[in-house]
């Protein structure tokens, strides 16, 4: 950690956290970062993203000035949120704060912390764009934009927002655009924005892919719940399933509820406060199984994930691998397991050799033999 000499309290912060070693993408980007580059940063889920851009901007952050230098955006308030938590908690022992800066909360209260200068802000796009707006969110000594979760957060629906931000900024602020998966449409998005990133893409390494077990089962549709809830129902499991169909969630819901097995719902149409109820019991395992879809889930970071089900088969490599890695983070063992219909082997032989990950076929536990009266 010599390289946070400017700060001590990084380092101590990062002691205090029980960190010893960087991962492949901090010990790769901090450097970049810390020498101004632009860069679009590929890596696994769960493989400390996070900090690997968080480190270099707090380590670049000036406490004389009283003004934000630094932007994190977020695609969902979640991820917004949880991000911000960490920068808290790297931030103590410093004179510099955070604050967040998401849509959906009261702009009022925004408005205050502004007050006090933060030197740095994380929030959602159309919030950080809003405040710019409205010209409460000074721009003019803002350093460094990150772009987390950047698939999503330059996604055409608020492209128009993170454009705007980035053209309110220094013309040689620096842009970080970080990401599971980056596409071509997302490299050429980001290249709208800066005009010459460099490209990092971080693998995962042969002991990571390792840690995480992949299987399938094969079933059939009237069986798929009873599967699901054997499966998850196991001792010390803590489960997230993945369902395609958003309407589907409700019949499955139905289903689980007359089976012995503790479980919610997490839907795109689920209200704020039973979102944040719903989280909160899964994070404090009074659930061991949540079901959810793959806009629903957008921007969790949930810890101790021991399993993920895709309960319908991923429509692609892509999606494939942003739900698996949410469990096997920063090392941890994790399974990864699929529920399938007969006649999708093939197209899941398909994804996993794509992503050049080993797949093992498992038997279905055999039904209880009904007692004879």
């Amino acid at each position: 950690m010599t390289m946070f000499n400017q700060h001590p309290f990084l380092s101590e912060n990062w002691q205090a956290a029980g960190f010893t070693n960087f991962s492949d993408v901090q010990e790769q980007a901090i450097p970049r970062i810390l020498n101004g580059e632009d860069l679009l940063v590929e890596a696994p889920t769960g493989t400390g993203k996070t900090l690997a851009y968080l480190l270099p901007i707090m380590q670049k952050l000036d406490p004389t000035k009283k003004n934000t230098q630094a932007i994190v955006l977020a695609p969902t308030r979640e991820l917004a949120m949880q991000v911000f938590e960490v920068a808290q908690k790297f931030l103590k022992g410093s004179e510099m704060t955070a604050a967040s800066m998401i849509g959906g909360a009261a702009i009022k209260r925004q408005l205050e912390k502004l007050k006090k200068h933060p030197q740095l802000i994380v929030g959602t796009p159309n919030r950080v764009a809003e405040l710019i707006d409205m010209k409460k969110l000074k721009m003019n000594e803002v350093t460094s934009i990150v772009a987390d979760e950047a698939d999503q957060v330059l996604h055409p629906s608020t492209m128009e927002d993170v454009s705007y931000i980035c053209q309110s900024a220094l013309r040689d602020c620096q842009l970080l655009f970080f990401s599971a998966t980056l596409s071509d449409k997302v490299l050429m998005q980001a290249k709208k924005l800066s005009d010459n990133p460099s490209v990092l893409s971080i693998k995962a390494t042969a002991e990571e892919k390792k840690a995480i077990d992949h299987s399938y089962y094969v079933t059939n549709r009237r069986e798929k719940p009873e599967l699901l809830r054997k499966l998850a129902r196991k001792d010390g499991v803590k489960a997230l399933a993945f369902v395609n169909n958003s309407n589907y969630l409700s019949r499955l819901k139905d289903i689980l509820a007359t089976k012995k097995i503790s479980f919610d719902v997490l839907d795109s149409s689920t209200n704020k406060t039973e979102r944040k109820n719903v989280l909160n019991r899964f994070r404090n395992d009074q659930i061991q199984l949540l079901l959810t879809t793959d806009l629903a889930a957008r921007g969790l970071d949930i810890d101790n994930i021991t399993h993920v089900f895709h309960y319908d088969l991923s429509e692609d490599a892509r999606t494939y691998l942003h739900r698996s890695g949410r469990t096997g983070r920063m090392g941890k063992e994790g399974s990864v397991v699929t529920l399938l219909l007969p006649g999708e082997e093939k197209y899941l032989e398909k994804i996993t050799q794509k992503l050049d990950l080993e797949l093992t076929r498992k038997n279905a536990p055999a039904p209880k033999s009904r007692k004879r009266k």
